[in-house]
């Protein structure tokens, strides 16, 4: 497929006007075929990529309205990460040495504590770091999730936004109690449902918006076979927490008598739809359940070390399941994620070799895509998809030597050497410098909204005289 493109006047004649020409001394595709082109480029045209080859060869066909990249810059597809809740970067910090997950937590100022405006504030600070760090699809969902679609729809990501769908009392959870209330469920199945209704499909398709259910701890049944009815009329996805802590599985046993896979099997959800966050504590006949169903593990290998676990991610996958990566908020890093996914896995198999970095790669970027239903349109660079791409500056010491591409990206660099970010054919960071938004003023607000809710909850920020 060198040099293709899907525009063949290109092909002959004068060149052809494009929008964007992306220019790199690598362009590591992550096709089918593994491409990886040396002094290469990448034109786009409105939001989607059109040709992909050899730079001269490109400059013979295109005439770009702009150009981007050069000879110390590494092209390669923006990344997928499958799982976010990004009003919670207000806890990171405060919670990985508890073990628990701030909903579960008393003292932390967690999403019924935030009102429509502060989970804005808090969801531009989390969007700006994903996409700083290389993160071009986001999937995210919380309270107040018209907030978070606020906020990607101005940064500029690609994002997939869900409700906080649960019946328990929040207040009584955070308490250690389960309290179900069916006025609870219908408050937050109605905001999911606006949500859609507002924003599923905004700018083109950039903003999707699907069903969120919380977890199985923290709905009924009868909540779980709604959001079931109500998804089934739905193109996208749901998306949830599964086996995230022994508490969880306690506590639907206690209840149900049966495993939350099982719950979710009886439901009707736990299917290719299904974006199960997390997939900890499963026992053999839960991951063959999981996989039989064809379920996407959101896989958090940062998340999980901090709470002293390994998720058995590659078992799930060989029975059948899919495996996407996230970062869960508590990190913004996707190539740290991959690092620590492959380190976790061979932690997990007692130091077998079981991954390498093009494994970890397709996670984050054309296995996470496919999982989302987005697996047409991002994850690789080839004509026809839309421009969603990363440009790493090879001049950074933590980049260098390049050699094969995919072992110094997964194994070296870090979101810092992230240069400049395209999102649907937009340029949206260049040169470390976010063009959607003043950057560092929305961290300054964050900052600020942030100091007060924790004096709220009864913490002075150490800001705070």
């Amino acid at each position: 497929m060198s040099d293709q493109t899907v525009d063949e006047t290109a092909m002959a004649g004068a060149p052809q006007p494009c929008d964007l020409l992306v220019h790199g001394a690598v362009v590591m595709t992550l096709d089918r075929s593994g491409r990886m082109l040396t002094d290469s480029a990448v034109a786009v045209r409105g939001r989607d990529i059109v040709d992909v080859g050899d730079r001269a060869s490109l400059e013979r066909r295109w005439q770009p309205a702009r150009r981007l990249g050069g000879p110390d810059r590494l092209v390669m597809p923006g990344l997928v990460n499958a799982h976010n809740h990004s009003p919670l970067m207000i806890t990171r910090g405060m919670v990985e040495d508890l073990g628990y997950a701030p909903m579960y937590t008393p003292w932390v100022p967690q999403g019924h504590h935030l009102s429509a405006e502060e989970a804005y504030l808090l969801a531009r600070l989390g969007v700006y770091e994903l996409l700083r760090s290389g993160s071009t699809t986001i999937v995210d969902y919380y309270l107040h999730p018209d907030s978070l679609a606020r906020a990607h729809a101005e940064l500029g990501s690609r994002a997939v936004i869900g409700g906080r769908i649960h019946d328990a009392d929040p207040q009584a959870l955070s308490n250690g109690r389960y309290e179900h209330r069916v006025a609870i469920g219908q408050v937050s199945v109605a905001e999911n449902a606006a949500l859609i209704e507002r924003w599923d499909g905004h700018d083109g398709g950039r903003i999707r918006c699907d069903w969120a259910p919380h977890a199985v701890d923290t709905c009924t049944e009868a909540l779980l076979r709604e959001v079931a009815a109500l998804a089934a009329r739905h193109p996208g996805r749901v998306h949830t927490h599964l086996a995230q802590s022994p508490g969880e599985g306690r506590q639907v046993r206690e209840r149900s008598g049966r495993s939350a896979a099982q719950v979710l099997e009886d439901v009707g959800l736990l299917d290719r739809r299904l974006v199960a966050a997390h997939c900890i504590h499963l026992d053999d006949a839960d991951i063959a359940r999981c996989a039989g169903g064809g379920i996407t593990v959101a896989h958090s290998p940062i998340g999980n070390a901090k709470s002293g676990t390994i998720a058995p991610v590659l078992a799930l996958e060989r029975a059948g399941a899919t495996v996407a990566l996230c970062t869960d908020t508590m990190a913004g890093d996707m190539i740290e994620a991959m690092r620590w996914a492959v380190s976790m896995q061979r932690i997990h198999r007692g130091g077998e070799m079981v991954m390498d970095a093009a494994h970890a790669l397709r996670w984050a970027t054309a296995d996470g895509a496919r999982a989302l239903g987005l697996g047409e349109m991002v994850g690789r660079i080839e004509p026809g998809l839309k421009a969603d791409l990363l440009l790493l500056d090879t001049s950074s010491p933590s980049l260098a030597p390049v050699v094969d591409g995919l072992g110094i990206v997964v194994y070296s660099a870090s979101g810092k050497d992230v240069s400049s970010v395209v999102v649907d054919g937009r340029v949206v960071i260049e040169e470390g410098v976010l063009r959607t938004a003043d950057g560092p003023q929305l961290v300054r607000e964050a900052q600020r909204c942030a100091e007060r809710l924790w004096m709220r909850a009864g913490r002075r920020p150490v800001t705070c005289a």
